[in-house]
């Protein structure tokens, strides 16, 4: 991958697309650019822009997106686009061109990202030769495991988001059964999303019989962050507690003693309030099953760029350490 590539990571808010390649063991990206979702009829308009911006005329791309990757059409799970793999390659005038799921991506950038990409949220030795889970809260709530196989990483992206959703307090339920109201099904998404943070807030101020004052993700994380505005710093506090009940049960679920990696969006813009909550409490919170989450480390990616490195690598053909 001496010659440079596309890389994207499209989710239902931002495209986020960038030109690689490879040095040796690094794989390094430049000219980063993010585009509103919202101001491109279709993904091809997005490609265009930037390419128009960067002055590149790549060969080979590969895109990350919010959504399951089975065929040549893909509709994203948040997003009204649709990505067209035909269309795009051709469109692009790529002579390769690959699609993979974002946490795909992401937990293919692991092996690749220095130590200062990470912070420490719950320390840990984790099962060398057991799977490492990587989740995290966007427009969705993205999951993926990494397993060891004869050396290498196998990545297993999952639709882990649409599991349902298990409350575990009084005050979870109520939120719960708000939620449920306008959409039968919770499942964990509903609340671990950036429009699940919007769930919340909205259950909490119904519960507290306030006036509801309708804030969009990103505004009631600032206020949250500013704590002025106390109903907002108990929604992101709670988004925190069942972000940990969630990835502990997904450890369970998955067997992924080797650790948790969390990324998306919304952490790295909370982690003051992320790192002082009850995340880890929770994560903890397993009953008879403590033991077996209590080894698992717990890592912050707080590179955005990640899955841009994770689809190059995807694209390169490596998702080792080698």
């Amino acid at each position: 991958m001496t010659e440079p590539v596309l890389v994207a990571d499209i989710g239902g808010t931002n495209a986020r697309f960038a030109l690689a390649t490879r040095d040796k063991d690094r794989i390094i990206t430049r000219d980063s650019q993010t585009f509103r979702a919202e101001d491109f009829e279709t993904i091809r308009d997005a490609a265009d822009a930037y390419l128009e911006a960067v002055t590149a005329k790549p060969k080979a791309a590969c895109f990350a997106v919010a959504g399951p990757v089975s065929d040549d059409v893909i509709d994203f799970t948040n997003s009204p686009w649709v990505l067209e793999v035909a269309n795009i390659k051709a469109a692009l005038g790529l002579d390769r061109f690959m699609v993979a799921n974002d946490f795909e991506a992401l937990a293919s950038s692991l092996r690749h990202l220095p130590k200062s990409d990470l912070v420490s949220v719950k320390p840990g030795v984790g099962a060398a030769d057991a799977p490492i889970l990587v989740i995290g809260p966007g427009t969705g709530l993205g999951q993926a495991l990494v397993l060891s196989v004869d050396g290498r990483d196998r990545i297993i992206p999952t639709e882990g988001g649409h599991v349902g959703l298990a409350p575990g307090t009084d005050e979870e339920i109520e939120v719960m059964k708000f939620i449920a109201r306008e959409h039968p099904r919770v499942s964990v998404e509903r609340v671990l999303s950036g429009r699940g943070l919007v769930n919340i807030h909205r259950a909490l101020c119904a519960i507290a019989d306030t006036p509801r004052v309708s804030l969009k993700a990103n505004e009631i994380t600032k206020a949250a962050m500013t704590k002025e505005y106390p109903i907002a710093v108990r929604a992101v506090e709670m988004f925190c507690e069942l972000l940990g009940a969630v990835a502990g049960d997904a450890v369970l679920a998955t067997g992924a003693r080797g650790g948790v990696v969390l990324g998306g969006g919304i952490l790295p813009k909370i982690r003051e309030i992320f790192l002082a909550s009850q995340f880890t409490r929770r994560f903890l919170d397993k009953g008879r099953m403590c033991d077996y989450v209590e080894r698992a480390p717990v890592d912050l990616i707080v590179n955005d760029g990640a899955a841009l490195i994770g689809a190059a690598v995807i694209l390169d053909g490596h998702s080792d350490a080698d």
